[in-house]
């Protein structure tokens, strides 16, 4: 690293609408029916119930194998 360079920091991630891992064992964010894909030259994996924090960044996507939070419901 250049010297009076900062190193970037990796955007923490907001786009979870609560706490992840507290919701059903055994079930993701990919296998919720709030995960959506935003597709442009790449896909970005979201959650619908945080639609009105979304970022056009890193810092409101979501992970797909993310344990489900309490808001997890099933795909129909």
């Amino acid at each position: 690293m250049e010297p009076g360079k900062k190193k970037r920091k990796e955007p923490r991630p907001q786009g979870y609408a609560t706490q992840p891992g507290t919701g059903p064992e055994g079930e993701t964010c990919g296998s919720c029916k709030y995960h959506e894909v935003i597709r442009y030259s790449k896909n970005y994996h979201k959650c619908a119930l945080t639609r009105g924090t979304w970022t056009h960044g890193r810092a409101s996507d979501i992970l797909v194998r993310t344990p489900a939070c309490s808001k997890w419901e099933g795909k129909e």
